[in-house]
């Protein structure tokens, strides 16, 4: 008899060249072809190996319903294209660690590197979530949001969203390496590139979450009781 698998919504937080610790959450979650596995934007800079997580995210397409969404680091990179100021602001802000994982200069990223990267969305809904990278204003459906703030809003700046769906987002790192959870919003960046940080992975149907680490220390847990400030 065929085992038929549970389809579920798995969101992965800021992963920020940590491919160590995104290997050891793909062995942790067993991600399958029945899963949606939104990623939240910032694959890249800060940490070592942003090529590495660019290359899971290529390959991950092909097993699986990965839906990537464009970070605020994706956005200064392609910016980084067309402006030398552009492209020091990118490498101030963990740029250069990306290109030492390419081992070249900017003109070195290969096309297919691009093209996944501009293919990033800005945001996902479902009847229940609205996922992004950053935030959302509050009066305005997300097809009519701006860039800016879909990839730069704070968490502590966030509102409860017009069509009351919960925003799920990353961005903004959680000092405590815990998801922040709000009665509208839960904010899953928990500084995977710091040593003393997790990348993490949600499934928002059961609230469940694992954390790994580019050590290899893994951890599992429930999301905790909202509260009522970020």
């Amino acid at each position: 008899m065929a085992i038929t698998r549970q389809s579920r919504t798995l969101v992965i937080g800021d992963i920020h060249g940590s491919w160590a610790a995104l290997k050891t959450i793909e062995k942790l979650v067993h991600f399958n072809e029945s899963d949606t596995v939104i990623a939240l934007g910032d694959y890249i800079d800060r940490g070592p190996d942003s090529k590495n997580v660019l290359d899971w995210m290529i390959a991950a397409r092909r097993k699986f319903n990965l839906i990537p969404l464009l970070g605020n680091h994706e956005e200064m990179m392609l910016d980084a294209r067309f402006s030398t100021g552009a492209l020091q602001t990118w490498m101030m802000n963990g740029g250069d660690k990306t290109l030492k994982s390419f081992g070249s200069d900017i003109s070195g990223v290969s096309a297919h590197h691009w093209q996944f990267i501009k293919s990033c969305k800005l945001y996902h809904e479902t009847d229940s979530h609205i996922f992004v990278h950053a935030g959302l204003e509050p009066n305005l459906p997300p097809e009519q949001q701006k860039s800016d703030v879909m990839c730069w809003l704070r968490f502590r700046d966030l509102q409860p969203h017009m069509s009351n769906k919960i925003i799920v987002c990353g961005h903004t790192p959680q000092r405590s390496t815990f998801p922040a959870v709000l009665p509208y919003g839960i904010c899953i960046d928990t500084y995977a590139f710091d040593p003393k940080g997790f990348l993490t992975c949600l499934d928002i149907n059961t609230g469940e979450y694992w954390q790994a680490n580019d050590q290899g220390t893994v951890r599992k847990r429930i999301l905790p009781t909202i509260s009522s400030q970020p």
